[in-house]
């Protein structure tokens, strides 16, 4: 069938109020008391207040704020309502409560699990006797309820104890890193909020740390709510000063990166020949405009036979003038010819020609001469992105990271790196991006830890990033030799042995990876494994003076290969958003036979992501396989009524070819859905509140269903305002194949059906609708009116040959063929 191109719309769709059918969450309930707890919080908050009034400094030149960090922890079986302890003045002048902390501890009691919350609260001196006062209104018999209830028991009650915070309070790290000992002189990642007037208060927290003889490292994230440096010290220095200030929020351990490299048995001559044939067939359509990858690794020996012409000298980087522009760990060079030839191995047993339209740049981000003192990571790829941009700011780019921190796993917790990456893609600075993330590597040494070990391995940070697209790893590299006693360790089209996943995730973070491309085999004796050349991918060595080709594969091979898909994407459709070439990929994407078969559906997402992708499908639509394409803006919420509120979804009528559905009678159509959206990260510990989520906003998708009114359909999206128990609808949506409880986690979603023609041709009303997010519920960000983008991707698929599904979509959009 003949290839073309994807069917972008204009209108078609309906901006609609929105009001969420979900009813609110329902307080904790308090356990019950009697008055002499009053009493004893009573004892400890008044022991709080009195630090205000007499605070003893050894030096005078430190400089003291009005606020004191305190510990609220709860009793067993009972939770907190946070949003208690994150309260503005009264006149909004002075926060008095910021919640900068939950932790949650679990027990086993009777087989049953039982939590406890400690939260950490940031509290000024207004905010502790707008506390006491709530404690003497709980005394008070006056103002009890008519049914009997003490005033502000639901708040009271669930308190155990009250402390003044220590600087082991602000750690986050626990249990995977324990806190540092007290004299130990080490580097620290300090996270400072971003209060009013928070550069003044940043300012004099550096000149406290340096007088008591801190280092400050020279470089800084700026995030939503928090400012992050680097500072040398010990956890007793740090005391002295910090815990002086109201803008300090976390501790965290600093990120170290890693990568991992390979050797190579072909011999040189036979490698000349190879090469000089490549290079004979290869055409270079590189100019000016051309879209670029930025690879971000340990640089790239662009003076490669196959790279000179691709790499130009003026795009090399460094982030450190003194560790050079060359691959000094001969890993950036082997990332770079899979991004523009994709496996060597391929590329060199045939005789056609291969074009490319795609550039590289190659910003140095890791060297072997990098044992100085740390920096941030996220600063680091700031730098990395910017750069480039300053000297070619009118290319299209595809960013490539390669390098990732195995010893910071969190569960998926964000970091300031991940958060980092979130914001160079959301383009709060700068306009939106494009970033792939190779997912970490798992080493597997012993037969018997596949694919256990893949398992208990998490994505490595930062590709637990919201908006990055994180490549995994899966492998159709199976053919060895038997006769040497070894056979491949993963099936045709398994997991990849090097893959790591997300299974040990926290439940509320995102699916990673999101896609998974080949990253090799490896043999196995059946007790211990091996790497063996011929399950690897072949790229371009470093050392090419001695070894042109080398085996390479794992995540950050996987994650060369994406970046080729992403910039021949950009290449064919330059106008398209960025989130849409990004929902494209995963759009195009499909789990193996060995993927069904070895993985448990609902673990599919967290071990393979949305499976493989199709570069064919991605890139065309054809005539029994379209392609519809809708980029939007939408305000999610709005201020009303002092507070954020759900503002309005938009209700798409799809270009539907009705009667072509139709003739299909029983004939199976599949019909796949994808919504891709970048959010504005807001990272801390929070993550345990309902209201305080590192998402600005989420969105969400639904679609009609079978012998549905439009109107019976905006009702179950939408919550009219006439809604009573009594009249309430039945909401039961689509029977979706993948599911929202599964699918809907970071940024984006994809879900699909399958039926026969005619069903499909009564589904063609969708709603895009908003969800719960920060840009909702923090007051002091103000940005309720804020509006974002979407992509929104819808594809009708039949194995049926002689239909023509995609002409009578074009006549209705008046579109000429």
């Amino acid at each position: 069938m003949k290839n073309k191109p994807h069917i972008s719309f204009e209108g078609n769709y309906d901006k609609r109020t929105y009001k969420t059918p979900k009813s609110n969450p329902i307080s904790p309930t308090p356990i019950t008391r009697d008055r002499s707890h009053g009493s004893y919080l009573l004892k400890e908050i008044e022991k709080i207040k009195k630090s205000f009034e007499v605070q003893v400094i050894e030096n005078s030149n430190l400089i003291i704020d009005d606020s004191i960090y305190v510990e609220f922890v709860s009793e067993w079986g009972t939770k907190f309502d946070f949003d208690k302890f994150d309260k503005d003045g009264v006149r909004k002048t002075k926060i008095l409560f910021q919640l900068l902390k939950i932790e949650v501890e679990e027990r086993l009691v009777k087989e049953s699990k039982e939590f406890r919350y400690t939260l950490l609260v940031v509290v000024n001196e207004n905010g502790v006797s707008d506390f006491i006062k709530k404690i003497k209104q709980f005394l008070d018999p006056t103002k009890d309820s008519e049914k009997g209830n003490f005033k502000n028991q639901a708040l009271l009650n669930n308190i155990n104890s009250i402390e003044i915070a220590t600087l082991k309070s602000f750690w986050v790290d626990t249990p995977e890193i324990p806190f540092p000992v007290e004299n130990e002189n080490i580097w620290w990642e300090v996270w400072f909020r971003k209060s009013e007037n928070y550069q003044d208060k940043l300012d004099d927290v550096y000149n406290n740390l340096e007088i008591i003889g801190c280092q400050i490292g020279l470089s800084q994230i700026e995030l939503a709510e928090y400012i992050v440096k680097l500072v040398k010290g010990t956890s007793k220095l740090l005391s002295d000063s910090l815990l002086l200030l109201d803008n300090l929020a976390e501790l965290r351990k600093p990120q170290e990166i890693s990568n991992f490299l390979t050797d190579n048995d072909i011999s040189f001559e036979t490698k000349k020949e190879y090469l000089d044939d490549l290079q004979n067939r290869t055409v270079n359509n590189l100019d000016a405009n051309s879209v670029l990858i930025c690879l971000l690794d340990s640089g790239v020996n662009n003076n490669h036979f196959l790279l000179r012409n691709f790499v130009m000298d003026e795009n090399l980087y460094t982030y450190n003038e003194s560790w050079g522009k060359q691959d000094d760990l001969n890993h950036g060079t082997g990332v770079a010819g899979l991004s523009l030839y994709g496996d060597l191995t391929d590329a060199l047993s045939h005789s056609n020609n291969i074009e490319i339209f795609h550039g590289l740049e190659s910003f140095k981000v890791i060297s072997t001469n990098s044992n100085n003192d740390p920096d941030l990571y996220g600063a680091i790829t700031e730098s990395g992105v910017n750069t480039p941009q300053i000297y070619k700011p009118l290319n299209l780019r595809v960013f490539c990271l390669t390098v990732t921190d195995v010893n910071t796993r969190f569960n998926g917790r964000p970091s300031s790196w991940s958060s980092a990456v979130d914001n160079i893609c959301f383009g709060k600075e700068l306009e939106q991006q494009l970033f792939i993330i190779s997912g970490g590597n798992v080493s597997i040494t012993k037969h018997s830890d596949y694919p256990s070990l893949n398992e208990t391995e998490c994505i490595h940070d930062p590709a637990q990033s919201y908006n990055a697209l994180t490549i995994g790893a899966y492998t159709r590299k199976d053919k060895i030799d038997i006769s040497t006693g070894y056979k491949p360790l993963a099936d045709y089209g398994a997991m990849s042995p090097s893959n790591s996943t997300s299974l040990l995730f926290n439940r509320s973070w995102p699916n990673k990876p999101d896609l998974v491309f080949e990253g090799g085999n490896r043999s196995t004796d059946g007790i211990y494994t091996s790497d063996h050349s011929v399950l690897r991918l072949l790229t371009t060595d470093a050392d090419f003076t001695n070894d042109l080709f080398m085996p390479f594969g794992d995540t950050s091979g996987a994650a060369g290969l994406a970046s080729k898909m992403a910039a021949e994407l950009r290449t064919n459709y330059p106008n398209y958003w960025v989130e849409t070439i990004r929902g494209l990929m995963i759009h195009s994407a499909d789990w193996t036979d060995a993927m069904k078969k070895s993985i448990t559906k609902k673990n599919l997402l967290r071990t393979v992501g949305y499976g493989v992708p199709n570069i064919q499908k991605a890139m065309h639509s054809v005539e029994n396989s379209l392609t519809l394409i809708a980029e939007r803006e939408i305000q999610p919420y709005k201020y009303e009524k002092s507070r954020g509120q759900y503002n309005e979804y938009h209700l798409f009528n799809l270009p539907w070819p009705i009667e072509a559905l139709e003739s299909l009678e029983e004939k199976m159509v599949k019909l796949v859905v994808t919504l891709s959206y970048y959010i504005e990260p807001n990272p801390g510990s929070r993550r345990l509140a309902t209201h305080y989520s590192y998402h600005s906003h989420q969105l969400d998708f639904e679609l009609i269903k079978r012998n549905e009114s439009i109107e019976e359909f905006q009702i179950r999206v939408s919550k009219p305002e006439n809604e009573t128990k009594e009249n309430k609808p039945s909401r039961t949506g689509v029977n979706w194949e993948i599911g929202n409880t599964i699918s809907a986690k970071g940024s984006i979603r994809k879900d699909f059906i399958t039926a026969t023609g005619r069903e499909i041709s009564e589904r063609n009303v969708l709603a895009v609708y908003p969800k719960n997010g920060w840009y909702k519920n923090l007051k002091r960000q103000n940005k309720f009116n804020e509006k974002v983008r979407y992509s929104l991707i819808v594809s009708l698929e039949t194995d049926e040959v002689d239909i023509d599904l995609y002409t009578p979509v074009m006549n209705q959009l008046a579109i000429s063929l």
